[in-house]
């Protein structure tokens, strides 16, 4: 630890010229020549392999290898050569190897001069034969005749009966003629018919002077309700709102007992006053102003000051 400061500057109170600056600890090595500096113990960076290598005696490397079971062998590391093929070892004789040939066998229609299966050119039983010790078959054909025509064969009166309307249109194939209009008919007589002439109407000047004239719907007609623009008709009086607010009305003077229902109209309301503070200085004159409580600013027991450090400061 560091050494105390004279007797003279100890007391109630510690010289400025003195300050302690740190503590030092007592392992390690020692910064003061009067302090003496502890041994110190390591640990060895060597490895086991270099250990182990270290002769003793034969009794005790042979106790090492049976205590590691053969750890210094090469282990299963050996090159077995395969018995099979050629040996390299000139000791060991080497077997026959066998092998297949590579030569191209004789086709079989070469070796006998006949065609094999699917060679033979076969030729169908049915149709016309090329060979002539063979007979051709009969060939029988359909007829490409339509059934129309076998239908017109007459066989007897009670088969002909059987095609009555055969040759008759259908449903929906009659051209019917209308029965309005012209018809094209000779043995049917043809309705009188009537169109509009196209003769053109008002041939008068009084006809021709009211042709000129507007019609429904095209007269410029003023209203009766409202300002009259002819001054022939009159203007109705109209009658409006007045434009005057209620609280002008409220100012009419009638009684004082009308007078007492307007009270507190103009008070504020809930929420709206400002309410001073109790415990703050008073804005009216008339009210007393509380007494009031403050803090120091000056620091305290500056007998009691020193430049010592506190707790926390020491480098130890």
């Amino acid at each position: 630890m560091a050494a105390l400061p004279p007797a003279s500057a100890r007391g109630g109170r510690l010289k400025d010229s003195w300050r302690a600056t740190s503590l030092r600890s007592t392992f390690g090595p020692q910064c003061l020549a009067h302090l003496q500096t502890g041994p110190s113990c390591g640990f060895g960076s060597s490895l086991r392999e270099a250990n182990a290598q270290t002769y003793v005696s034969p009794e005790a490397d042979r106790a090492l290898c049976r205590a590691q079971g053969g750890n210094n062998s090469q282990g299963a590391i050996y090159r077995v050569q395969d018995s099979l093929g050629t040996q390299q070892l000139s000791t060991l004789p080497s077997a026959p190897v066998s092998g297949f040939g590579t030569g191209k066998r004789p086709g079989m229609a070469d070796r006998t001069r006949v065609p094999g299966p699917g060679a033979y050119k076969a030729r169908p039983a049915l149709g016309l034969q090329v060979d002539s010790t063979k007979q051709s078959a009969s060939v029988v054909a359909f007829s490409s005749a339509t059934r129309d025509a076998a239908g017109r064969v007459f066989i007897s009166v009670d088969h002909e009966k059987s095609g009555y309307g055969r040759e008759s249109p259908g449903p929906s194939a009659y051209l019917v003629a209308g029965g309005l209009g012209r018809q094209q008919l000779s043995e049917r007589e043809s309705l009188p018919q009537w169109r509009m002439g196209s003769e053109p109407r008002f041939h008068g000047a009084a006809a021709r002077q009211s042709a000129t004239m507007p019609g429904p719907g095209q007269y410029a007609t003023a209203r009766a309700v409202g300002p009259q623009q002819l001054s022939t008709k009159r203007s109705t009086p109209t009658v409006g709102f007045s434009r005057a607010d209620r609280d002008s009305s409220k100012k009419l003077f009638i009684s004082l007992e009308h007078e007492k229902s307007a009270y507190g109209t103009c008070s504020p309301g809930p929420c709206t006053a400002t309410v001073e503070a109790a415990a703050s200085s008073r804005r009216l004159s008339t009210q007393p102003q509380p007494s009031a409580w403050g803090f120091g600013t000056s620091r305290r027991l500056p007998q009691e000051r020193n430049d010592a450090p506190g707790p926390g400061e020491y480098f130890a």
